[in-house]
């Protein structure tokens, strides 16, 4: 390992919004790296519970960090003001209700390096207050082109459109910036990032704790018909992209698939004007994205295309009717 003096400067943006609670483990795990040659930069979004003084303390006790105060705005306004301050040559984003493993950086860094990447990736731990669960934890090494990554990120499997279990070259942001005011911003920014790359590595050696807790941004108990429009409509922007630039021409399943998906939680909505225009917008993209044929969408999926696509009010009878036997473990839904 190269000694500090020798090691590029990696920034680190975390964004920082009421999570006293656990801020200091953050923070701790983030202090903690091997890596030494950090700029940890603490973006207080206007925290009314004392996370901004907890930022203060911190700055005090360790000169890598820097702290600003800001009137909330939000985690994309955060980022983006952590985006300008920036001096490193590489880039890692934490979120400030997780925490990370101590060699994290060194081991995303020697990564990146030793195989002459834009970007790298590890895999990650999710947490709840019961339980630790990781899908990859095998070691496995895999090596990406841009059009490779780009599509790999749009299926959103084994790389995921997270921004937090990555390292990037600095230069990949320039002129990038987070869309503000609205939910999944990584899914906004990630793909665009992508295409900018020439070399994208992964290792599945989980390095990241991802905490899933009641009250964060994208965790919630009630279903939000709204907040998933959202999301299709981010995908949809994903796909077009991809589809434009000439990388994917079968993406236009993840459409189908992502609006199937919201069209089957709004069944168990009571039926309104603003639900029923949701529908008409989510089967117009979704024909405007063009067919797609069943060895993409499986058997099911195409039985519901085809059944929402015709016989929307009997396709609704028959989801509730199952729904009543299959509970959604996920959400609570406001039913008739």
């Amino acid at each position: 390992m190269e000694t500090k003096d020798k090691q590029p400067l990696i920034s680190i943006i975390v964004p920082v919004y009421n999570v006293k609670n656990y801020l200091e483990k953050c923070l701790q795990s983030v202090c903690g790296q091997t890596y030494r040659n950090l700029e940890i930069i603490l973006i207080d979004d206007g925290s009314s519970d004392g996370s901004g003084e907890l930022c203060d303390l911190f700055a005090r006790r360790d000169g890598r960090i820097k702290v600003v105060h800001q009137a909330n705005a939000g985690q994309s306004a955060a980022r983006n003001r952590g985006l300008d301050m920036a001096q490193g040559e590489y880039l890692g984003f934490v979120d400030s209700d997780d925490w990370i493993e101590p060699d994290m950086y060194e081991f995303l860094y020697r990564l990146l390096r030793e195989n002459e990447a834009d970007i790298s990736i590890c895999s990650h731990y999710i947490e709840t207050a019961t339980k630790t669960r990781v899908k990859h934890a095998s070691g496995r090494f895999s090596c990406f082109s841009c059009e490779e990554a780009v599509r790999t990120l749009v299926k959103d499997k084994r790389i995921r459109n997270y921004m937090w279990d990555k390292l990037y070259k600095r230069q990949l942001f320039d002129g990038v910036y987070f869309p503000e005011n609205r939910v999944f911003e990584d899914i906004a920014i990630s793909y665009r990032i992508f295409y900018r790359t020439r070399k994208v590595v992964m290792q599945d050696s989980p390095k990241y704790h991802y905490l899933k807790r009641e009250g964060s941004t994208t965790q919630g108990k009630w279903y939000n018909y709204e907040k998933e429009y959202l999301l299709f409509q981010t995908v949809c922007e994903q796909v077009k992209f991809v589809q434009e630039k000439g990388i994917w021409d079968k993406a236009a399943y993840c459409v189908h698939k992502r609006g199937i998906h919201l069209v089957d939680h709004l069944m168990m909505l009571p039926p309104s004007a603003s639900i029923d225009a949701i529908i008409e917008d989510v089967l117009a993209k979704m024909r405007e994205f063009g067919h797609v044929s069943w060895p993409q969408l499986g058997i099911t999926y195409l039985w519901k295309r085809r059944m929402i696509y015709g016989h929307l009010n009997s396709y609704r009878r028959i989801y509730r009717l199952v729904r009543r036997f299959f509970k959604s473990k996920r959400y609570k839904f406001q039913t008739l």
